[in-house]
């Protein structure tokens, strides 16, 4: 794996005076804080005060109060809203928070959801949803994570008497930006809004923030667990605000007062002792919500959260523990498949993007598929598979070095559709098409891209040259959530010396080492062999390693984390 440094940014003198003298920060913690763009004393200082920070208003968002005042002459008439949402963690919690925001704040209940089928209908707006809501009388569609590239779908509700309110978070394509919305709310079209990386329950929040302050009502800190589920399991940004929301909704999730929230957790093996952390979102419960939308219909997962019936909300969380069992069972299955083909096509000098089709594969799972081998091949990958309506439906991810979308518009003369961002897309095609896609986006990445691009890379905050303490790993617990835009910080230890090197089960090392006369522990997981012939007793490494602090029994432990290790 190839190290690289971000401690080459030159610091003028002033700056090194300020950081190091008046605010007494070592230059490891330095070299973290400018590394994310916190290169002043005020910007530090309002991270370390992140835990009473406020959001921006709503109303900075410039259709905010155009959409506030449609639903207010909405609600005064009694007409029918329906909420259009997607079928991912941030769909589903988007619908949920503005369905109980209106019937348990605003006491309106002519309000309903939709969720297109993954499978049957695909992902955003369509016309045969849109008529199906006209004939049961919907007169005001707000849509949640999709809309903002629905130009036709949504001058055909023109067309029908449905105006639209749009929040989304999706880049837009000014080609398809809808002229006929009623109001559109999105950060990345506003010129105002500050923070442009809100996921979509996180602009959909934004809306009910807007509605409570129109009307008066003090929310606090309510809704802030689902708005954390739905920005993590995203994997957005952690940017200012996405930081403040996922901090206070972790506490929030910690003692939610959902039902359906309280019973997931407990499905899951979550207790009420358990310090939920942006894990427990990413890798158990975010999976069981998804997996409704995966094998079945994500409004199971609507339903979880908005029901009362004790007896429903078992029935429902039961059912979505086995179903993301099945999840796994499938996705296990395509992975296999997948590899094996890649076994006989793959060539490590010429494919900079990986392509896979197969007409069997679930759609719902095929995006996992491409988030595993991804990261297996370092490549960015599209796993394909067909669509009911005919066409091939794509998941694609990425890797940090490629911007998927800027992919995606280079070759789009061969896609029927596509949306979402760097790291993550979806695309239809015809099947016919599949070669000219995966050829010509190959010709782009080769002309814009070195095979240096493709390998491996650890990026590294700061070498270690001072002792390191509690107090100052403690401040970088201001930092977190760790994630996209805000990454874990790793440091490098050089000339450490290995002392009393200990093996456990599931290929997990630890051992001391002594730097600079001081003993640290580090632990390493995932330990393959490669790895068990450098780490010995005697032997002397430079190690990449996150520092974390652990309690056990009471009592703080300092932890050296190893990323990597170089003899």
């Amino acid at each position: 794996m190839k190290w690289v440094f971000l401690d080459n940014k030159v610091l003028d003198d002033d700056m090194l005076f300020n950081f190091k003298y008046k605010m007494r920060l070592p230059d490891y913690l330095v070299r973290v804080f400018v590394n994310r763009g916190l290169d002043s004393i005020n910007k530090i200082e309002k991270i370390f005060m992140i835990d009473e920070a406020h959001l921006d208003s709503p109303f900075l968002l410039e259709d905010m109060e155009k959409a506030v005042n449609r639903i207010e002459k909405a609600m005064r008439n009694k007409e029918k809203i329906v909420i259009y949402g997607d079928y991912d963690v941030d769909g589903v919690t988007a619908i949920v928070i503005l369905l109980n925001f209106f019937r348990e704040y605003l006491e309106y209940n002519n309000i309903d959801f939709y969720i297109p089928h993954r499978q049957e209908e695909g992902y955003g707006l369509n016309i045969e949803a849109i008529k199906i809501l006209k004939k049961h009388n919907t007169s005001l569609i707000i849509t949640v994570d999709c809309g903002i590239n629905a130009k036709e779908e949504i001058k055909y509700c023109s067309e029908l008497g449905i105006d639209v309110i749009i929040t989304d978070h999706h880049i837009p394509d000014e080609n398809k930006i809808p002229e006929n919305a009623f109001a559109i709310i999105n950060p990345r079209v506003s010129k105002k809004y500050p923070d442009k990386d809100l996921s979509g329950v996180g602009v959909a929040y934004k809306l009910l923030c807007g509605l409570a302050e129109k009307k008066g009502i003090r929310i606090d800190d309510e809704f802030l667990d689902f708005v954390a589920l739905g920005t993590v399991a995203d994997i957005v940004p952690i940017s200012n605000e996405n930081r403040i929301i996922i901090r206070r909704g972790l506490k929030k999730l910690r003692n939610t007062e959902n039902p359906g929230l309280i019973e997931l957790k407990n499905i899951a093996g979550i207790t009420n002792d358990t310090d939920i952390s942006t894990y427990h979102i990413g890798y158990i419960l975010g999976p069981r919500i998804n997996a409704a939308g995966r094998i079945e219909h994500a409004n199971q997962a609507v339903l979880l959260f908005i029901s009362k019936n004790l007896d429903e909300i078992k029935n429902i969380a039961q059912n979505l523990n086995l179903t993301n069992e099945e999840r796994k069972r499938q996705m296990k299955k395509i992975e296999e498949e997948a590899i094996s083909q890649l076994n006989n096509t793959f060539r490590q000098d010429e494919d900079f993007i990986i392509t896979l089709y197969n007409e069997s594969w679930n759609a719902g799972i095929i995006g996992l598929v491409a988030s595993r081998i991804a990261k297996q091949f370092n490549r960015p990958t599209f796993v394909m598979t067909k669509s009911e309506d005919g066409f091939v439906h794509g998941s694609g991810r990425s890797i940090p070095s490629v911007d998927l979308y800027d992919v995606l518009k280079n070759v789009d003369k061969y896609l029927i559709k596509y949306g979402g961002h760097k790291l993550a897309a979806g695309i239809s095609l015809k099947f016919e098409d599949i070669e000219n896609f995966k050829k010509h986006s190959n010709d782009y990445l080769k002309l814009t891209k070195n095979p240096e691009d493709f390998e491996p890379q650890l990026f590294i905050d700061a070498k270690i040259k001072e002792n390191i303490n509690f107090k100052d790993i403690k401040l970088l617990e201001k930092l977190k959530p760790w994630g996209v835009g805000n990454p874990e910080p790793v440091f490098v230890a050089e000339d450490v010396f290995i002392k009393e090197v200990k093996y456990y089960k599931n290929n997990t090392v630890k051992f001391y080492g002594i730097l600079k006369d001081r003993y640290y522990n580090f632990i390493l997981y995932n330990c393959c062999e490669e790895d068990k012939q450098k780490i010995h007793q005697g032997q002397i490494l430079n190690i990449a390693f996150t520092p974390i602090i652990n309690i056990w029994n009471g009592e703080e432990e300092m932890v050296f984390e190893v990323k990597d290790i170089q003899v």
